[in-house]
């Protein structure tokens, strides 16, 4: 009996040693996959984001203030309640589901800008659907395309990332904001001089 229980107990490792190093989980800084654009003064910039508790919005803010870009505010047609977690059910259900709320409003004029960096909480693995519906309401081919999340943890930050690269295929990438300076991030990526 104490055989059979050590096998198990070593299964079981293994069982959980694979699953926490799923690759969907890893996220480097220094391995994203980006694409590398020259400074230019001249690019229309547009901060559209989707924003439940402030924290996305707050950050979206700093991008506008340091950039001079226009802002657009992402929102659900069926709004989310105040507090996420009341949504819990609604937003694991669209987010494991791959499924696209509607919006509550979609600019005309979002293929005019150059560069578009695209904000959201992460939940339950990936970014707000409701930001996948607005990016795939636009072509957005060849267009700079920058995501940027917040989060408590780097935990499914690679996931989120992939899911906008996926729902912009076309576009163009840059590396996304993982902490620190605002303004270092964005000359870092040849936004700002």
């Amino acid at each position: 009996m104490n055989n059979l229980f050590s096998k198990f107990l070593v299964i079981l490792s293994v069982f959980t040693l694979f699953t926490a190093c799923s690759s969907d989980d890893d996220f480097n800084p220094d391995n994203q996959e980006s694409d590398e654009i020259e400074y230019d003064g001249n690019h229309k910039i547009l901060v559209a984001y989707f924003s439940a508790t402030g924290n996305t919005q707050r950050l979206a803010e700093q991008i506008v203030n340091a950039t001079g870009a226009d802002a657009f505010r992402i929102e659900a047609a069926e709004p989310y309640a105040a507090n996420p977690y009341d949504d819990s059910d609604r937003i694991q259900n669209e987010s494991y589901n791959n499924l696209r709320p509607g919006v509550a409003v979609l600019p005309d004029n979002v293929e005019d800008y150059d560069v578009i960096f695209v904000g959201s909480p992460i939940w339950w693995h990936n970014p707000a659907m409701v930001v996948c519906t607005f990016l795939e309401h636009y072509d957005l081919s060849d267009k700079i395309v920058v995501p940027f999340f917040t989060y408590g943890a780097t935990t499914y930050l690679q996931q989120s990332i992939d899911k906008i690269y996926e729902v912009t295929p076309k576009s163009r990438h840059l590396n996304t904001y993982t902490g620190g300076s605002v303004e270092k991030w964005l000359q870092d990526i040849n936004i700002l001089k």
